[in-house]
């Protein structure tokens, strides 16, 4: 099981990939760049890999806690993945695979844009809700 450092250093990691990956694929020569590539597979297996613990250590104990408020704060959070799990599925069948066409760099920057901006709000709810919540619970 995962403790609560181990998933704050992986929501820092993350949250640096988004940053880095944000500037990156503003520029339309980088598309197809392998470092970009490969920085960008790191930070899908990062984000996969996050959203996994989470679902089988301390939120899923969470959902089952006495406390209704308790259970109900974690069964949404852990709904909310849904839309994350979505948007990554859609966009890793349309960018990561062909080359991306420069013709496509503003669908390619928007829907960049819409998926890091939900990862770093859900960091944001967990660092500042759901860590805070676990902590009180041990």
């Amino acid at each position: 099981m995962y403790s609560v450092d181990e998933l704050k250093k992986q929501n820092e990691d993350i949250s640096e990939l988004c940053d880095v990956l944000s500037v990156l694929i503003g520029h339309r020569s980088l598309h197809n760049n392998s470092y970009v590539c490969e920085l960008m597979a790191r930070f899908r297996e990062k984000v996969w890999m996050h959203l996994v613990f989470e679902d089988n250590t301390i939120y899923a104990e969470l959902t089952r806690h006495n406390d209704k408020s308790v259970s109900d704060t974690a069964r949404a959070f852990h709904d909310s993945a849904r839309e994350i799990r979505r948007c990554f599925s859609h966009y890793v069948r349309h960018w990561c695979g062909p080359a991306v066409d420069d013709a496509d760099h503003d669908a390619l920057l928007k829907e960049s844009s819409e998926l890091f901006r939900l990862v770093k709000e859900r960091i944001h709810y967990e660092n500042a809700h759901m860590f805070p919540l676990i902590e009180k619970q041990q």
